[in-house]
């Protein structure tokens, strides 16, 4: 019973890593949500009525939530069938490792390869273009796409000359420390140096998917220990009626 026991602890660990592992994972997800939802509000909508297609961009975020709230629920389930020495459970929480592991490693790969693709770039730039060409005309798309402008460090869509042909000065926010100056001038040497937000933010999107994706597979190799682990304990177990106590009626399995 030592080595039994010696595994169900490791087990205890690696699915409390687990748990916390699949909470970041969704809350990653939802942050990127956040993110991309403030720069899709830059689109306009009546360029896109019959635009049914889906972007690399848009997905991924709905991955790593449904993923981290499917691998806390996992992880639960290992834990449960550790403490009640259920072979049924562990079972059940091996074969579902083998899955969200390969789904991972899916998942990645599908990222690495087409978010470099022509499609998300275009994607991401005709966004950018539809909030620079609105914000001449809406006041609240210019406040928004300033607040890209801040965040990454850009001006305009394609550098900070875009804004020669209808405004007198820059914008603040394509100026350091625009907190504290009442105007940013053509001739400022930092905001002439930025790039336009179409490439900015183009590269900012691909470095955050292949951030996330790369960690999933990070984590992925950590899940197969988890899935050893419950192999051997599953292995290492009698069957399940002679381990378990009666149960009384109405008392769950955890």
């Amino acid at each position: 019973m030592g080595k039994e026991e010696m595994i169900k602890g490791v087990l205890y660990v690696v699915n409390v890593l687990y748990a916390v592992f699949g909470l970041v994972t969704a809350a990653t997800g939802i942050w990127f949500f956040v993110q991309l939802s403030e720069f899709v509000a830059l689109r306009n909508s009546n360029h896109y009525l019959l635009d049914y297609r889906v972007y690399w961009p848009q997905v991924a975020p709905w991955l790593f939530i449904l993923l981290g709230l499917f691998v806390m629920m996992v992880s639960f389930c290992g834990w449960c069938g550790a403490n009640k020495e259920s072979r049924g459970l562990l079972g059940i929480y091996g074969l579902f490792m083998v899955l969200i592991v390969v789904g991972q490693a899916i998942a990645a790969t599908l990222i690495f390869v087409y978010v470099d693709g022509e499609h998300t770039d275009r994607f991401i730039k005709d966004t950018v273009y539809d909030g620079y060409y609105n914000s001449q005309s809406n006041p609240d798309v210019f406040k928004a796409f300033g607040r890209i402008e801040r965040k990454l460090r850009c001006c305009g869509a394609n550098d900070a000359r875009d804004y020669r042909s209808w405004r007198n000065d820059l914008p603040l926010t394509c100026c350091q420390d625009s907190y504290y100056r009442a105007t940013c001038e053509f001739t400022d040497k930092e905001a002439n140096e930025r790039l336009g937000c179409g490439k900015v933010a183009a590269v900012y999107t691909k470095i955050i998917c292949s951030s996330v994706a790369g960690a999933s597979l990070l984590i992925s190799l950590v899940e197969i220990a988890g899935v050893i682990l419950a192999y051997k304990l599953f292995h290492s177990l009698r069957e399940v009626e002679h381990y378990l106590p009666e149960r009384k009626e109405g008392e769950t399995e955890c």
